[in-house]
């Protein structure tokens, strides 16, 4: 079963979409919304695909953000007016784009084409699931080796090179072979995978929430959970990071020996 979401300014052209997807079986409609949601992007969903309209407003921002779904990143197919707007959704890197009114056989190949991404996600996310296993492996035969130096990264930027103190580090976000450093007043990409990270973080200070997270524990306020079963930390500086199912007792476990500690960072 697919389930997807629809988010388009046009209401014909969603309800149109809608109807058009009703025909094929085992393929489920969690919602047809003209913009994001303000606290949870996808309406408290967690679809497969997204129909994006390729007039939204923040389409590059919302996009960037989609990696944080860890393992469960929904497929982006984006509609558009013109065929010039498709060179957008190649600049973005989206699955599929599809002109509307949506052509009933464009649309039989644009899920042809979701299906298989789906199924190579679903690929990555076993073998980064080796990986993690091997990497555990690999740090529980390192962690007799005392004495390690945890210093600080240095990161390219544009035209300059940054020195990121791994202090000022608030929390890292994976995207697909590259992390996002979310730091005070800027976000910094840098080519490296979570699990190297996880080498070269103080593991005294950061802490591995989701598969595509890790906190600074210094810079948690609190966690919760929504209406939809889904806990998160929300951090000082008001962002919110989900808690994967398998670091919750782990997360749990780190709080309870940091009882009447204050854990924000001054």
């Amino acid at each position: 079963m697919m389930r997807y979401l629809i988010l388009d300014q046009r209401e014909k052209a969603r309800s149109g979409l809608e109807r058009q997807l009703a025909r094929y079986p085992n393929i489920e409609c969690l919602g047809s919304h003209a913009a994001p949601g303000n606290g949870d992007v996808w309406h408290g969903t967690r679809p497969d695909i997204v129909f994006l309209g390729s007039d939204l407003p923040g389409l590059e921002t919302l996009l960037c953000r989609n990696g944080n779904a860890g393992h469960h990143t929904p497929v982006v197919v984006m509609l558009g007016d013109l065929p010039v707007h498709a060179l957008t959704a190649i600049e973005l890197q989206v699955t599929d784009f599809l002109l509307r009114p949506v052509d009933t056989i464009r649309l039989e190949e644009c899920l042809r084409r979701v299906r298989l991404e789906l199924q190579r996600q679903r690929d990555l996310a076993q073998v980064d699931s080796l990986s993690e296993t091997l990497a555990e492996i690999r740090n529980g035969a390192a962690s007799a080796n005392i004495g390690q130096v945890y210093r600080d990264f240095w990161i390219r930027s544009l035209h300059e090179t940054v020195r990121v103190p791994q202090s000022s580090i608030i929390w890292i976000e994976a995207a697909r072979g590259y992390s996002y450093f979310n730091l005070e007043q800027r976000q910094l990409l840098h080519r490296i995978s979570l699990l190297e990270l996880e080498s070269r973080l103080d593991p005294a200070h950061f802490l591995r929430v989701h598969r595509s997270a890790i906190v600074n524990v210094h810079y948690i306020v609190r966690t919760q959970a929504n209406r939809h079963g889904t806990y998160q930390l929300s951090l000082a500086n008001g962002e919110q990071v989900r808690i994967g199912r398998k670091y919750r007792n782990k997360l749990a476990d780190y709080m309870a020996g940091r009882q009447g500690e204050s854990l924000v960072a001054a």
